[in-house]
């Protein structure tokens, strides 16, 4: 009785053997899409809604969500030039080449309601980050903004200061 056990179980392990190794031997299939079939067409004047990925010349972002406006983000910065606010934007931000770091990467602020606007992000950070290419991060940037353009529904975070990879920060 024992012997047949012993075979019974000896059988079972070669067996499970090679199935393991055919298991590691297969192809596999691709499971996800690549990140950049993510990134969705946008521009300042059509930006693409609060988390959709956008992006332009090898940055990208995705606003996850935003505060406007912001009026605890005068106790981590300052209080902000007279006639502005602070709007406070979190967003997931990735780069395509090395040697980058946050600051290098900033979103810049623009409004559909003017044109001529535009505000550098401000970080609550106290240091800088490097990034890795094709990495996930999660920052929160500030920006003063004049009162009379404090709308969420014309503001707009770009990549850059060009006229891509822009997102609205409010989901549609």
């Amino acid at each position: 009785m024992r012997s047949r056990s012993t075979a019974l179980l000896s059988i079972a392990a070669v067996a499970g053997l090679l199935l393991a190794g055919c298991a590691s031997t297969a192809e596999s299939e691709p499971t996800s899409t690549s990140a950049a079939d993510s990134v969705v067409e946008s521009s300042v004047s059509d930006p693409a809604a609060a988390g959709e990925r956008v992006g332009a010349d090898g940055n990208e972002l995705e606003v996850w969500s935003a505060i406007v406006p912001d009026e605890s983000a005068a106790a981590a910065l300052e209080e902000p030039a007279e006639g502005n606010q602070w709007v406070t934007v979190n967003v997931a931000q990735w780069v395509t080449d090395e040697g980058q770091s946050d600051v290098d990467v900033a979103p810049v602020l623009r409004s559909t309601a003017d044109e001529s606007f535009s505000a550098d992000a401000v970080s609550q950070r106290a240091v800088e980050v490097p990034m890795t290419p094709e990495k996930s991060y999660t920052f929160v940037w500030s920006f003063q903004v004049p009162e009379d353009l404090v709308d969420a529904s014309t503001l707009v975070l770009c990549v850059g200061s060009g006229d891509e990879g822009c997102s609205s920060l409010t989901a549609e």
